[in-house]
């Protein structure tokens, strides 16, 4: 890994770390779905004020392409993924992280098994850890306290999550990073639409600013990561970053909203840094 892929990782380890202290605010304060309204509402809104740069992608063919169907049904995930997910992040902000680790192992090894992405046996090791870590984390970390309605959300995210290392892994190469973020996004937006977003849903996404603080900084953090799986870093490196700000966010969320003990927290977090380095400097 080079110094430039590593310090990419590093700044998308950033980002994830800000995300879910971010989201803390609106997964208290409203329900799952205005979550999910607001960071469709600033997708759609990032990727018209990015056309005139990024539209050249998009071309006719892969307008076309039978692979937009995978951007439509990661888009009608992805909503279901960020309404669950605050589920989650209400009870448990440390849960609402780690739940990556049994995902990122679950999507990585399909990926490897079925399309061959030609990881390494240690690779492939270190990530089956991670699952196995956060296994771990649902039965002796935080996640065990969480209420009926929250486990069910954690497993569904998982799955959710699981399912995009392969919508991403299939339709990305047949119709480019842009076109795929393009529909996934119009379609969540749509999907809360539907749902009954309010005009004055619609005012708080754009007047209040931990609403809009959050929206658009999940939308410059999602362009980052999703144009480095393609251009700089391998996919599955890309969720290990991801990944690694677990041990951060999970320390101040033991500090700041008392989940668990923090030296319960440090040894998941700890854990998963120290199966997360043999993948950074192979």
């Amino acid at each position: 890994m080079t110094l430039f892929q590593l310090s990419i990782g590093l700044l998308i380890m950033l980002c994830m770390i800000i995300r879910p202290f971010s989201y803390k605010p609106a997964a208290c304060d409203f329900p799952a779905e205005m979550s999910a309204a607001f960071t469709s509402t600033w997708l759609v809104a990032g990727l018209a004020v990015s056309f005139p740069i990024f539209g050249r992608l998009l071309t006719t063919e892969n307008l076309l392409s039978p692979y937009v169907l995978l951007s439509v049904v990661k888009g009608v995930f992805l909503w279901w993924l960020i309404k669950l997910q605050q589920v989650v992040n209400k009870e448990s902000t440390s849960s609402s992280v780690f739940y990556g680790f049994i995902a990122m192992a679950l999507g990585s090894l399909t990926i490897n098994v079925v399309f061959n992405e030609g990881l390494k046996l240690f690779q492939l090791m270190c990530i089956s850890a991670f699952g196995i870590l956060g296994i771990l984390f649902v039965l002796k970390g935080d996640a065990r306290r969480l209420s009926h309605k929250g486990k069910i959300a954690f497993a569904a995210i998982v799955l959710l999550l699981a399912s995009f290392c392969i919508t991403d892994h299939l339709a990305i190469p047949q119709i480019g990073w842009y076109a795929h973020l393009l529909f996934s996004s119009v379609v969540m937006f749509v999907a809360a639409l539907l749902h009954g977003i309010s005009k004055q849903d619609f005012y708080k996404i754009f007047s209040r600013l931990d609403l809009a603080g959050a929206g658009s900084f999940y939308v410059v953090s999602e362009f980052l990561i999703i144009y480095s799986s393609i251009n700089i870093l391998p996919v599955s490196f890309v969720a290990v970053f991801m990944r690694l700000s677990a041990p951060v966010v999970m320390v101040v969320s033991a500090i700041k909203y008392k989940e668990q003990s923090w030296r319960n927290q440090l040894v998941f977090g700890i854990s998963a840094l120290l199966l997360a380095l043999p993948l950074i400097f192979s």
